[in-house]
């Protein structure tokens, strides 16, 4: 039997979310640790006013401006929402958001 974190990645996975953009789908490949994308998001950063910037491996800064903190987490749950999740998987997707969100400064 898969573990909750496998049956978390299946059930998330971009594939099964054909509208899916392709940054959202790099946006839960950081999340979940796991490369969804080319280039890989490897961390994603909250400004101080409340925006989100991502960074990739072997890159100086966090060049990449994901958009507003508000969007992501409107996404993200909605993402949550409809991906049919029991409850110890929505458990552990929301500690790895919060694990992955770090603060800048």
């Amino acid at each position: 039997m898969a573990n909750i974190e496998e049956t978390l990645v299946r059930k998330l996975h971009p594939a099964r979310f054909p509208d899916m953009s392709g940054l959202m789908a790099a946006i839960v490949g950081c999340i979940l640790d796991r490369q969804f994308t080319e280039p890989t998001i490897a961390g994603l950063f909250l400004t101080s006013d409340g925006y989100v910037l991502g960074w990739h491996y072997d890159d100086v800064g966090c060049n990449d401006f994901i958009g507003a903190r508000s969007d992501l987490e409107r996404n993200w749950k909605r993402l949550l929402d409809v991906a049919e999740l029991t409850d110890e998987e929505r458990r552990l997707a929301e500690y790895k958001y919060r694990q992955h969100i770090a603060a800048v400064g």
